[in-house]
């Protein structure tokens, strides 16, 4: 071993018993080693032991860069990544090889810091960790810095694993290098910090299992219309964010499944709403519905005579209908909201397409939370989307049947598709939003499902790229209550 190696086992030897310690030096591999409660760090420290004789081969550059490893008079090695010269003004990147030995456990908080320096002032720099799954980025934090000067410049991101058996990535970014001109990068670290301490971790809390919870709410949709004893219905009225007006005949039951439809209206038929958000939604030219688990009375009140719980795991099997040609503006949602507070909880949030954004939405979906979405308000959310094979597997999610879901516990939420996690929300983890241990999710939470059409941000529906029929269907839906939780009351 080289004695460049002691600056790196001494600073794995500082991080604290109980986490996983990364020790990455300029350009060697990344191996994460676990260290586990009460447990000796010497197998922490085997871990960071790695090789530098060959760093710069194991880091990938882009096409137009090249990666070299420096060896400048300090105890560690440092890369530089260079822009080719006869490629002009680009972008140029390089990242590490993908961490070996132990996996990540879900919702651990990962910590990668470095110190950067360009010869090119001016240029944004971005630092990247990337959490992988089967080859694929499954969530990615950064930071970015513009130098204004060829100094080195200390950088750190935080991220939390979504789910077990994962590795990381790091990555490197220069924005609009001139051909000849470097970035180095040089004492890069990553702390891995398993979560829970002395309890168990989110993904091993499931209240739908039997062991763990009991059902406390189940909706087959098997007669042949809505139980109105259990689900409002919302009739002749409208929501600010779209161009549709709800309406009670555009919910029905029929072949065991709820059926929320969206249909344009015939010219006579449109509605108009005087006090719209926008101009364009002024003019109500689509119907569609609306049902939740609040009474009679409204907002503030749901708890009374229908359905309201606190913590849980709430799911339902359900078809949408946000296919990528002509389904704009298309936008089901299966959210829960507190029965008094402004919480909010959106377990799944889908958009059709084509939208009037670059990217297609229709292959995803979105989960996320808010403290507050009150007129006005819109604030504190923590959102992911929710795409790729690593998430939703081969087939898209218009294309079928799925399970949407998510287990909030006093400890985290955590969100499903199809049974498997594809999001963690650890409510103690550094970084993780307040709102979460507040007034605004002290509650208990109804249950809302509804599709609205068009929107600002993804694009008004139009006869050009909006069908003029369509359904959001929903199999059935299921509540547990943790048995711990139960016994509390």
């Amino acid at each position: 071993m080289r004695t460049r190696h002691v600056s790196s086992i001494v600073r794995a030897r500082r991080l604290r018993t109980g986490a996983l310690a990364v020790a990455v030096v300029a350009g060697a591999g990344l191996l994460v080693g676990p260290a586990g409660p009460g447990q000796a760090t010497e197998e922490a420290m085997s871990a960071v032991r790695v090789s530098i004789a060959d760093e710069s081969a194991a880091w990938k550059p882009s096409s137009n860069a090249r990666v070299k490893n420096l060896r400048p008079h300090r105890p560690a090695a440092a890369l530089q990544l260079k822009a080719r010269r006869a490629t002009g003004v680009r972008s140029v990147w390089m990242r590490s090889p993908v961490s070996t030995g132990a996996a990540m456990t879900a919702s651990s908080t990962v910590r990668a810091t470095a110190r950067l320096q360009t010869s090119q002032p001016g240029r944004r720099l971005t630092f990247r960790v990337q959490e992988i799954v089967a080859g694929r980025v499954v969530a990615s934090r950064s930071t970015t810095l513009k130098p204004g000067s060829r100094s080195w410049r200390h950088v750190g991101v935080t991220l939390r694993t979504t789910r077990s058996g994962s590795h990381l990535r790091l990555v490197t970014e220069a924005k609009r290098l001139r051909g000849g001109q470097h970035v180095r990068a040089t004492d890069i670290r990553v702390a891995v910090t398993r979560p829970h301490v002395g309890g168990p971790a989110c993904e091993d809390i499931d209240y739908s299992q039997p062991d763990q919870g009991v059902e406390t709410f189940r909706e087959d949709f098997d007669g042949s219309s809505i139980d109105r004893s259990r689900w409002r219905v919302r009739d002749n009225t409208f929501l600010n964010q779209d161009k549709a007006w709800i309406t009670k005949d555009a919910v029905s039951v029929q072949d065991g499944h709820l059926d929320i439809r969206g249909r344009r209206l015939p010219d006579g038929e449109h509605k108009q709403n005087k006090n719209a958000l926008y101009p364009a939604n002024v003019e109500r030219d689509y119907s569609t519905g609306y049902v939740d688990t609040m009474d009679g009375a409204g907002y503030g009140n749901a708890a009374a005579d229908r359905f309201g719980q606190k913590y849980g795991h709430f799911e339902i099997r359900a078809w949408v209908p946000s296919e990528p040609t002509m389904s704009r503006g298309i936008w089901p949602a299966f959210w829960l909201r507190a029965d008094h507070k402004a919480g909010e909880i959106d377990p799944m949030e889908s958009y059709g397409g084509p939208t009037i954004r670059s990217f297609d939405p229709s292959s995803s979906y979105e989960w996320n939370s808010w403290a507050d979405t009150a007129e006005g308000s819109m604030t504190g959310i923590t959102k992911r989307q929710t795409h790729g094979r690593a998430d939703v597997g081969a087939d898209k999610i218009w294309q079928g049947w799925h399970t949407y879901g998510v287990n909030w516990s006093p400890r985290c939420l955590r969100y499903l598709y199809d049974g498997r996690t594809v999001g963690i929300v650890d409510f103690d983890a550094p970084g993780t939003a307040s709102y979460f241990r507040e007034s605004s999710f002290d509650d208990t939470f109804h249950i809302r499902l509804n599709m609205q059409v068009g929107s600002s941000y993804w694009g008004w529906p139009d006869a050009e790229h909006t069908r003029d029929d369509f359904s959001y269907k929903v199999d059935w839906v299921r509540v547990h209550q943790g048995k711990d939780l139960l016994a509390d009351r």
